[in-house]
């Protein structure tokens, strides 16, 4: 499965954008699915390649990083209960506040693809994305998303 339970965080608290990148992303280091680098190398990448979105009904992110800060592909989701400022992915004009974090970890750069249409197809589900916010753990998240985020 490529969204991992262990992976979801609900409610996520940080100072700014930079801070809640990390603490998303050392998950990964901690579960052994990235390397100590991996959270560092997704707030860079974040100054230079925005993943900010706007989706239905509400903001979200895409962050990442290369795949040689990867040890095996999974997918975390984290919800963010006071959102930070992202900037728009595609436009450094455009601020946005994600409230879900769907941060990718990819070890096959030819597998980003895959991963982004699945969730491209999630994000224009208004309904969805508002449950998602609204689980108050892990495991609602997981038995929400899950099945639609497949393998």
């Amino acid at each position: 499965m490529l969204l991992k339970k262990e992976l979801i965080k609900v409610g996520v608290e940080a100072a700014d954008a930079e801070e809640a990148l990390k603490l998303v992303a050392q998950g990964f280091v901690d579960h052994g699915y990235a390397k100590p680098t991996f959270p560092q190398a997704v707030a860079d990448r974040e100054l230079v390649f925005a993943t900010g979105l706007p989706a239905a009904g509400m903001d979200i992110a895409l962050p990442h990083a290369d795949s040689i800060h990867v040890i095996q592909t999974s997918l975390a989701i984290a919800t963010i209960k006071e959102p930070q400022p992202f900037k728009m992915m595609g436009s450094s004009d455009v601020t946005l506040y994600p409230k879900i974090y769907f941060m990718l970890g990819i070890a096959e750069t030819h597998a980003q693809i895959a991963m982004l249409q699945r969730l491209m197809d999630i994000l224009g589900e208004r309904e969805l994305l508002a449950a998602c916010y609204a689980c108050t753990t892990p495991d609602e998240i997981y038995d929400l998303m899950a099945e639609r985020i497949g393998e």
